[in-house]
């Protein structure tokens, strides 16, 4: 099993590596309409949020003060797991190199090139002014840089997100998409195939119930509560809650979650008190 993820730079050809791997090592490529299916699986209630998701939008400053982070980031990442799943596919952008990095089978990958070599790129693919490509790579770098760190609190630039590093200064599409697939061939396989898609399934279900334990809680009272996969459809409540309430009603709503067969609560009650 091979998954891929694509982090690029607007110019860096990343889309068109990512498309061309895909076709090269037979691979399910995740394109945004295959995203946008995933997305409509939201509840509606989340469907804004699941645009922006589709787009790599990242909020802007009044947008920040209504974001629920914490459900928004577990129900990121419980479609990113699912996405992932799939097996043998290469998603793009979206985080995917955030939440699957260090998981099994998953080779990350940044394609990125020097600013004045993309906006020419752009120019050209575009057939627009340089002012508007200027514009259009400093608007896309900003979108999706603000996605990452608003919703995963992570900077796309940073390296240790990655496999692979790569700028395309020097190279084609086509000859950039050979160092991918050489690189990819050389990573340690995964033998328990079936075993990992399992594992991703159940990250997704509980990315899935976190996110509506964080929604229907508040992210006040819910920041701090992180469900858990265990095997045979149990999950593991972990983490904090303010009061004895909150943890059993954390309980309740995991339990009532299509799928799930027990729920073992480990959260902590912080029952704090303000006095003189």
């Amino acid at each position: 099993m091979q998954i891929l993820t694509v982090s690029r730079q607007v110019g860096s050809y990343g889309d068109e590596i990512a498309s061309k791997v895909a076709e090269k090592l037979g691979l399910e490529f995740l394109d945004r309409n295959g995203l946008h299916e995933l997305a409509m699986t939201c509840d509606p209630e989340y469907m804004d949020a699941c645009v922006m998701y589709e787009r790599e939008h990242g909020p802007g400053f009044f947008e920040r003060l209504f974001f629920d982070r914490p459900s928004y980031k577990s129900l990121f990442e419980a479609l990113i797991f699912e996405q992932a799943s799939r097996g043998n596919v290469v998603i793009v952008g979206r985080g995917a190199q955030v939440v699957l990095r260090d998981q099994p089978g998953v080779f990350c990958v940044y394609v990125v090139a020097p600013r004045e070599i993309r906006i020419k790129r752009v120019e050209t693919e575009l057939a627009c002014t340089r002012d508007k490509a200027e514009h259009y790579v400093a608007a896309y770098d900003r979108e999706r840089a603000n996605f990452i760190k608003a919703v995963f609190g992570k900077d796309p630039d940073d390296w240790s997100l990655y496999d692979l590093v790569f700028s395309t200064t020097h190279f084609t599409p086509d000859s950039a998409t050979e160092v991918v697939v050489q690189a990819m061939t050389g990573m340690n396989r995964v033998s328990d195939q079936e075993g990992v898609r399992e594992r991703f399934k159940s990250l997704g279900l509980a990315k899935r119930i976190e996110a509506l334990v964080r929604k229907k809680m508040t992210s006040v009272v819910a920041r701090h509560v992180e469900i858990v996969p265990e095997s045979g459809g149990v999950v593991r409540l972990s983490g904090r809650v303010r009061e004895k309430a909150d943890k059993a009603k954390a309980e309740k709503i995991a339990a009532e979650y299509p799928g799930v067969t027990r729920v073992e609560n480990d959260l902590k009650v912080t029952e704090l008190s303000f006095g003189v």
